[in-house]
């Protein structure tokens, strides 16, 4: 494809903005997902660093699921979180798949 764009005189710019950047789409749509994914599943550095911070300042979603299901034996409660987060997490996905979707 860069030989041909070449033949047409495409500059260097034209060529990383035409073939380049459509040819890295699928590989940077798999990527801002699973890092996504990977953000929202953050619970071990926290709870090991601050046990949430001073009123609960750092307390991410899964420590305060882990809290709250474990600490306080409220499973109904964190259910029903873990639902919530679950959808979250599945419109986020979503969303992300519509922003990066080929054209």
């Amino acid at each position: 494809m860069y030989e041909a764009a070449d033949i047409d005189g495409a500059n260097a710019l034209s060529k990383f903005l035409h073939i380049t950047i459509p040819a890295l789409r699928p590989i940077t749509m798999f990527l801002v997902i699973t890092t996504t994914i990977q953000a929202f599943k953050l619970i071990v550095q926290p709870m090991v660093m601050t046990g949430g911070g001073p009123d609960y300042s750092t307390m991410t979603i899964l420590q305060y699921i882990y809290e709250y299901g474990f600490r306080h034996r409220n499973v109904g409660y964190v259910s029903a979180i873990t639902l919530v987060f679950t959808f979250f997490l599945v419109v986020v996905s979503i969303l992300i798949k519509k922003v990066l979707k080929e054209e």
